[in-house]
């Protein structure tokens, strides 16, 4: 199976004031050709779809073309998450029209962690189990409680990144065992998710992130 993982488009960003319409359409469809070059059967976008919570008509006019496009390439499969820049709200809405086109997305994390586990599959032979986790929020995974500091809060922030992330696996690993309980071998797991690094810095002469 080949998979394709791409992530922060940003589609609608401007530079210096300057619309780059143009820029996101080259930039769209120079991947579905290479989807269709590289014959790529599964592509995961890995969050930051948009620039903002609000696209304009036009961002959104990208993204939806560029779906319909794929769905009818040999890509079979689609997974989307949310990440930091995008409306969980926003890009969960069409979510069950999209999966007539076999676009999966993931605006947001629900109660239950089988929800951000998705089963690629074709014919109803399963290829691929993906955890497709969103961008996790203070408050989707964060509990605070009274005369926490500011070090206890962080410390419980990662702790509920971590936990959540462990749930999402635990899920797939289920799933991954049915799989083989009836008989279709060991399905591999893809894990995806969106993350936002506070604190980085560049270090001068070598361009590399601490």
């Amino acid at each position: 199976m080949n998979i394709l993982h791409t992530s922060d488009w940003h589609i609608g960003r401007s530079l210096y004031g300057r619309k780059r319409y143009e820029e996101f359409s080259a930039f769209l469809d120079w991947l579905v050709q290479t989807i269709e070059d590289e014959r790529i059967d599964a592509l995961l976008v890995a969050g930051d779809v948009f620039d903002t919570s609000t696209p304009s008509n036009r961002a959104q006019e990208l993204y939806y073309r560029f779906l319909c496009r794929v769905a009818a390439s040999c890509c079979r499969h689609v997974v989307v998450i949310a990440g930091n820049h995008d409306s969980p709200t926003f890009l969960n809405a069409p979510k069950e029209l999209l999966r007539a086109l076999h676009v999966h997305v993931v605006g947001s994390i629900t109660d239950d962690a089988e929800d951000e586990v998705i089963m690629l599959q074709t014919d109803d032979t399963p290829e691929a189990i993906v955890c497709a986790v969103p961008y996790l929020r203070d408050k989707d995974i964060r509990t605070v409680d009274p005369g926490d500091t500011i070090d206890d809060k962080n410390l419980k922030l990662l702790d509920g990144l971590k936990q959540h992330y462990a749930d999402v696996y635990a899920a797939a690993e289920e799933k991954r065992d049915a799989c083989k309980r009836a008989g279709h071998g060991d399905i591999p797991i893809v894990v995806m998710g969106h993350l936002f690094t506070a604190g980085g810095k560049t270090v001068d002469g070598d361009g590399v992130r601490e």
